[in-house]
């Protein structure tokens, strides 16, 4: 067994990217790269400099097969001790259904003690996909999809090349709840830069409302050398919130501006963020603006700039 387990090795296109949440979970990968950076989207994000950089980074989906049999080399690996599966890269639910679908259900084949299947998705993966496919979806076990926001406020979008609408956005996240897949739905504090910095704030709040996902994180913005954002910084067409209590008062603004039903749990648990939070909103709303206005009081709360990480 030995001797086969040094032959058999789960495939990787490294560097790869997970939510923190996601620490724990065996990954799998099910495509490479990320759609939106092949289309040239999305100017603040690394996958942008992978597709162009890296060859083995480039957008793709892997064959069914292969990815497979990666599931099943992660059992040899690991046994029944897998609980949580993430399907890398950047946007699995990009597969077609059909094939998605032999993938989860794979996966509840081969690990007895799985409880889930999850993966990130842009907002047009989820809406491509009918009503009926998303539910199949959920029946097989897909049962968490992340999805980035990024900004609430459509001049924001259109800034970073995002290549959605807002509306989308909160489209894709409604049909994905509907169909009964969590939502874990992030943000991007600073992302608006000082220009637009309120209305990203407020309006990211506004959208979020309407979301009304499972789980909300905000990270931080941490410029990507060599993205169109870096270049865009360079050339002083995008001016930098780089004061940590003005990313914290931008923080503030968003959660004032968050009127969800709930229960949506809230993260800025991320290594970008200089002040980590968590609460469930509505009912920990005020306790969480409390502890930002604590924090604005006394700065020394505040991660060290050195601890802060992509």
């Amino acid at each position: 067994m030995e001797s086969r387990l040094q032959d058999r090795t789960m495939f990787y296109a490294e560097p790869v990217y997970r939510p923190p949440s996601e620490a724990y979970s065996l990954l799998v990968q099910a495509t490479v790269g990320c759609s939106s950076a092949a289309a040239g989207r999305c100017f603040f994000c690394g996958s942008y400099v992978f597709q162009k950089t890296i060859p083995g980074k480039r957008f793709r989906i892997r064959p069914t097969a292969e990815i497979l049999t990666d599931i099943e080399i992660g059992y040899e690996h690991y046994g029944d001790n897998v609980k949580k599966i993430f399907l890398l890269d950047s946007n699995a639910l990009i597969i077609k259904t059909p094939e998605l679908l032999k993938i989860v259900e794979k996966c509840y084949e081969t690990f007895p003690k799985l409880t889930q299947v999850a993966c990130y998705g842009c907002c047009d993966d989820v809406l491509r996909k009918s009503d009926a496919e998303l539910g199949q979806l959920r029946k097989a076990g897909l049962n968490l999809v992340f999805i980035g926001l990024e900004s609430g406020d459509q001049a924001v979008l259109d800034l970073i090349n995002k290549g959605a609408t807002v509306q989308a956005q909160i489209d894709s996240v409604i049909k994905a709840n509907a169909a009964g897949i969590r939502t874990s739905v992030t943000s991007i504090i600073g992302l608006g830069g000082r220009q637009l910095y309120r209305q990203h704030a407020v309006n990211t709040g506004k959208a979020v409302s309407r979301m009304n996902p499972t789980y909300f994180a905000s990270l931080t913005l941490m410029v990507v050398p060599d993205t169109p954002m870096d270049e865009m910084i360079k050339q002083g067409k995008f001016e930098l919130v780089s004061e940590p209590l003005e990313i914290i008062k931008e923080l503030k603004l968003m959660i004032q501006n968050i009127d969800v039903p709930g229960p949506v749990e809230f993260r800025t648990n991320h290594a970008s963020n200089y002040l980590p939070l968590r609460g469930s909103l509505p009912q920990d709303k005020a306790a969480l603006l409390a502890t930002i206005q604590n924090v604005l009081r006394d700065p020394t709360r505040l991660r060290a700039e050195s601890m802060r990480g992509l």
